[in-house]
């Protein structure tokens, strides 16, 4: 083989792997731009968002109280959140992404209008940071979802632990 076909194959291989390196860095990019359907969820009080981020057997750390087990179990979740807490709007602060994990910081507030954690609405408005790490898997789709919420600060906000 010449010199020259072996450095047109080589040159050839080496811009096949650097398309497919491309193509990799643009799904990842699209993850950090899909995930914003997951809050826009919450904001539209539109549960039926979630099917086009979240896989049907999502798994979700920690469930929240009562909560039933995969995507449709979650959906049913966001009706009720939006009847205990009025004019909710979350806001994305930051989004990091390595490899098929999105981590999002978000604030959540709203006032509360209705009974929370046995806590009684004090029609107080409230502030929350949230922490979330999404795993996408190989469809596109939020596969599990890790959280951290301060719920506590926002009791303190709402009043809850008032005499």
């Amino acid at each position: 083989m010449s010199i020259t076909r072996r450095a047109t194959m080589a040159l050839a291989t080496a811009a096949t792997t650097l398309s497919l390196f491309a193509g990799a860095a643009m799904a990842q990019d699209d993850y950090k731009e899909r995930i914003r359907i997951f809050y826009e969820t919450f904001n539209q009080n539109d549960p039926n968002l979630l099917d086009q981020i979240i896989a049907e057997d999502w798994v979700h750390i920690p469930a929240g109280q009562g909560e039933e087990p995969g995507r449709e179990g979650f959906k049913k979740m966001i009706p009720g959140f939006a009847a205990t807490f009025a004019d909710g709007k979350l806001v994305i602060e930051d989004i990091v992404q390595e490899g098929n994990k999105v981590a999002v910081r978000s604030t959540y507030t709203a006032k509360q209008i209705g009974p929370f954690a046995g806590f009684p609405a004090k029609g107080r408005e409230f502030t929350i940071m949230t922490i979330d790490i999404h795993e996408f898997n190989d469809e596109g789709m939020v596969q599990t979802t890790w959280h951290l919420e301060d719920w506590l600060g926002g009791l303190f906000q709402m009043g809850a632990f008032e005499q």
